[in-house]
């Protein structure tokens, strides 16, 4: 007993460390990399790209392909060949750059906007646009977390639903029982809370990207952890992040009350196996059909959490949660 409110001490540590740190991001300004005085960063840089633009002079980036080539040159014209004879030099993946300037080219066919980008002081130069934004992200801590979490789902999900397959199989060899979520659930209601919470979240992220890309791009350029300062629909989706973070942190300590340690961790991990696979169908799948797919498993969640799950009485002995008579399995007393 005291191992597992040694480990459940350990883990609020941990989580509240990383809330602050998380936090305190948020407050982060990335630090210039250049000092923009030239004179073409001020003539290239047009408001009508300013405008339409999540990003401009002064924003910081970060290099994640394995390397990028820039033209020391400011293009004046577009042909073919044009960049044959140009001096060229090369910024490498982690290298932190910054927008220096953005000029237009009408007649060049690939892209029409250039962005000159610097590393330092002496290594600048130019790029298409479009290169730039598929080799770079913003340096934003919070905008990282966001494309790491993107790019990592569906191998995160493998990895999970692995675990899970396998460790199910074991204990069906063994006959051994094993809790889970919506099939042997345990009397508490915040793992079913905790799903239904990551469900909405879900179809509202899937909502955003279907109607409202701009305004997730906005806030992946320009990421805050408070949802009060966002449109309505980005604050409702941010809410729920929060929600989620809480109800986590709460579901793990009740599953730690009710279960054995190993339980315990089979249990979380079934759990997250499940909001995994509704988080990539939800986000996944189109929108109408996400909403439908989004009310039946709340539906179905809370009807077997009410008729399976839910403590309907109290251990005389030791007031632990029952869900029915008899045998209490945490003191052994006899409940009639």
């Amino acid at each position: 007993m005291m191992k597992r409110y040694h480990l459940l001490s350990v883990i609020y540590h941990l989580s509240f460390v990383i809330a602050i740190a998380i936090t305190l991001s948020s407050c982060y300004n990335p630090p210039q990399h250049i000092v923009l005085d030239s004179p073409e960063s001020n003539v290239a840089d047009s408001s009508a790209l300013q405008l339409s633009r999540p990003y401009g002079v002064g924003y910081n980036l970060l290099v994640r392909a394995d390397s990028l080539l820039l033209l020391e040159e400011r293009p004046m014209h577009w042909s073919e060949g044009a960049m044959e004879g140009s001096d060229s030099l090369w910024v490498r993946r982690r290298d932190a750059v910054v927008i220096a300037a953005l000029t237009v080219i009408p007649e060049d066919s690939i892209d029409s906007v250039w962005v000159k980008v610097a590393r330092d002081q002496v290594t600048m130069g130019w790029l298409h646009e479009s290169e730039l934004l598929e080799a770079t992200s913003p340096e934003d801590p919070i905008s990282q977390f966001i494309l790491f979490f993107s790019n990592g789902h569906v191998l995160w999900f493998l990895v999970i639903m692995g675990a899970v397959v396998l460790v199910v199989l074991l204990h069906v060899l063994r006959r051994q029982r094993f809790r889970m979520l919506l099939f042997d659930d345990i009397p508490s209601m915040y793992p079913t809370l905790l799903s239904v919470t990551l469900s909405i979240a879900a179809l509202l992220y899937a909502i955003i990207q279907h109607d409202q890309p701009q305004q997730w791009v906005q806030f992946f350029y320009h990421p805050t952890l408070n949802p009060f300062s966002q449109p309505a629909l980005l604050c409702t989706f941010l809410c729920t992040v929060w929600a989620l973070f809480l109800l986590a942190l709460t579901t793990i300590d009740d599953v730690l009350k009710l279960l054995s340690l190993r339980d315990a961790a089979l249990y979380l991990l079934s759990l997250a196996a499940i909001c995994m696979v509704l988080y990539l169908v939800l986000s996944l799948v189109p929108v109408q059909l996400a909403a439908v797919l989004n009310l039946a498993y709340i539906v179905f969640a809370w009807y077997r959490y009410f008729t399976h799950a839910r403590a309907r009485y109290l251990c005389g002995h030791c007031h632990a949660k029952l869900q029915r008579k008899g045998a209490c399995p945490y003191c052994g007393a006899i409940n009639e």
